[in-house]
């Protein structure tokens, strides 16, 4: 679940601003030869911008599905881009449709799982309800760029990359400035002060950037509980 929030964060570079909306749109979405549907409740405020999630896994083959999803888009009426113009930000490939009356976004993540099924992440984010974001409170590396914050309830998230630099330097980054703030390494790449606690996850893109994501959320007590509990 983690992770597909974390993806969202990365989408919301597909967000531009829009009038307000009316209604949520009656789209259904409809992946061919699901086998499990895993529904993240409530709403993701990715960048501003409210998304609601959806994980699907199916027996069909990723390209297959991706035509379906294609094909579903255009019989709603919503506006595609050809394939060469779609965005793709993700090793995975993906695909957007815009429901241009109501002004929300459809995305479609495909990945293929080691057992031959695929797994469809599906977002609805709706664009004309974009507010601005709530800093995280969070430092970013000097030069990051693409900065995208998320918040869920409990933790608020910032994802971004770094052109020219290594992991070890960045890390490096986030464990001096973390300290000085009051937080402990409490395990590899987890800071926790007295009453927060921050994770870093770091990676490499296809671009060759380097891909970081903080999370920073209430840190649990001895006892298991968060603060006020």
């Amino acid at each position: 679940m983690k992770r597909l929030i974390g993806r969202w964060s990365l989408l919301l570079a597909l967000v531009g601003a829009a009038p307000a909306w009316a209604q949520r749109a009656n789209f259904t979405w409809d992946i061919p030869k699901t086998v499990s549907v895993v529904d993240v409740p409530g709403q993701v405020d990715a960048n501003g911008v409210p998304v609601k999630l959806l994980a699907v896994r199916s027996k069909e083959k990723a390209q297959v599905i991706l035509q379906s999803v294609v094909d579903r888009f255009q019989s709603w009426g919503f506006s595609v881009q050809e394939a060469y113009k779609q965005p793709q930000l993700l090793r995975e490939p993906m695909v957007t449709g815009l429901d241009t009356r109501n002004f929300i976004s459809y995305t479609a993540i495909l990945q293929v799982n080691p057992d031959g099924t695929t797994t469809v992440f599906l977002g609805q984010a709706n664009l004309a309800a974009a507010k601005a974001p709530q800093p995280a409170g969070l430092p970013v590396f000097p030069g990051g760029a693409g900065v995208l914050t998320a918040q869920t309830e409990g933790s608020h998230t910032v994802s971004y990359s770094v052109p020219g630099k290594t992991t070890a330097e960045v890390e490096a980054f986030y464990r001096e400035v973390l300290t000085k703030a009051g937080f402990k390494e409490i395990q590899p790449r987890v800071f926790k002060s007295s009453t927060e606690e921050v994770s870093l996850t770091l990676g490499v893109t296809k671009e060759g950037p380097v891909a970081v994501r903080l999370v920073r959320r209430a840190a649990a007590s001895d006892d298991g509980l968060t603060p006020g509990e």
